[in-house]
């Protein structure tokens, strides 16, 4: 039984099984496929960013944080787990174990306050919330440092002895030491949970929610209000064309009687000229407020499918986590779970930049992954100076 046995880190695992093997290297190919494609993509999104700074948004701040949080993640755990994956043999190396613990929580917590802001930001110019706007405006770059303060606050006391990084799940990655019953370690699991995962989940879920039913309420009165408009416009094309129909037929007479030339009416002229002007310039700001609506809309969704694909990614891990903190015997001793759950939230981390491009800026995600020509206005205005 003893034989079975290996220590690594402090910590005695078991000899990895064949199943294990395999789901291992399955999951060790996935994470360096998907890590090549993420190295490659951010490094061209950055490359394209140098040359539209005239097109940086109040969101380029937190996608650059993202990205530089997916490439951290990508070079110090892609390597180690990779090989480990590939050769089921774990490297026990404790100060490498506790670098790559502290990497990779910290980028996780990162992401995940990342993700707030983004709500935060998006239910600021949707409710136009002027102080909000004017912060966000003036210290864009304010928000990156704060979620990444907050995340150092959280990742940094398991160094400390207030827990411990350690090889979990299989023992080819590094997480917190759930099996610590201290009293310091309880008070860290308390305050990590509260506040890195149930409370962001509830205020994200929160947020976008009434962000998503404000756009589609706007979106239904917008409707409502341009069906009004064009009754208006109806009904005053028909008084004008009234008026204006009695008044030549009175004039016609008043001709007739005196023998006088007929003087054109300068009140209808004036009206018929009010008119159309008056109904496009409604056309046009309707048109205006439905494609900022529209566009709301979309970013709206875009964020809460990025919000939701990210919980949905550390959720069962969370779960995992926490059937360990309890002890529940099935799950704790199928260490497979928590390996297969802990990667889907490492390579969540991975894409995120990638997501967020593809769902919220989709004309920049073709050009830079299929290495297009650029379509956005300032591109299209330089070709064609360039061409004249």
């Amino acid at each position: 039984m003893a034989s079975n046995l290996t220590l690594c880190v402090d910590i005695l695992f078991r000899q990895v099984n064949n199943f294990e093997c395999l789901i291992s290297r399955i999951i060790g190919s996935i994470l360096i496929f998907v890590s090549i494609i993420s190295i490659i993509f951010n490094i061209r999104f950055i490359y394209w960013s140098l040359y539209h700074r005239n097109l940086h948004t109040r969101h380029y701040s937190l996608i650059l944080s993202m990205i530089f949080s997916s490439i951290s993640e990508t070079i110090v755990m892609t390597p180690s787990i990779f090989i480990q994956c590939l050769f089921c043999h774990r490297l026990c190396s404790s100060f490498y174990c506790q670098f790559e613990g502290f990497v990779s929580y910290l980028n996780g917590c990162v992401h995940m306050f990342t993700l707030m802001m983004i709500s935060f930001i998006r239910y600021a110019t949707v409710f136009e919330t002027n102080t909000l706007n004017l912060f966000i405006g003036q210290h864009s770059y304010w928000t990156i440092i704060i979620c990444w303060l907050f995340s150092l606050i959280f990742a940094l006391p398991p160094l400390f002895n207030w827990n411990k990084y350690i090889p979990e799940g299989i023992g080819f990655h590094c997480g917190l030491n759930w099996f610590d019953r201290s009293f310091s370690s309880r008070i860290y699991f308390i305050l990590a949970f509260t506040f890195i995962y149930f409370i962001p989940l509830i205020l994200l879920l929160i947020i976008n929610i009434y962000i998503y039913c404000k756009i589609r309420s706007l979106l239904y009165d917008a409707k409502v209000a341009q069906s009004n408009v064009l009754l208006n416009i109806f009904y005053q094309k028909h008084q004008t064309s009234s008026y204006s129909l009695s008044s030549k037929t009175k004039s016609t007479i008043k001709y007739k009687k005196h023998s006088f030339i007929r003087v054109p009416n300068s009140i209808n002229r004036t009206t018929r000229l009010t008119i159309p002007r008056t109904t496009h310039m409604l056309e046009m700001d309707y048109l205006m407020r439905l494609n900022r609506l529209k566009a709301d809309r979309r970013f709206a969704l875009a964020t809460i499918f990025l919000v939701s694909e990210y919980l949905l990614s550390w959720t069962p891990y969370a779960i995992v986590a926490l059937f360990y903190l309890f002890n529940v015997k099935y799950i704790s001793q199928q260490s497979i779970f928590m390996t297969v759950c802990a990667f889907t939230a490492k390579i969540s981390m991975i894409l995120n930049p990638i997501i967020y491009l593809a769902t919220i800026k989709t004309n920049v995600f073709k050009s830079i992954l299929f290495c297009g020509k650029c379509s956005c206005c300032y591109c299209r205005i330089k070709s064609n100076t360039l061409v004249a």
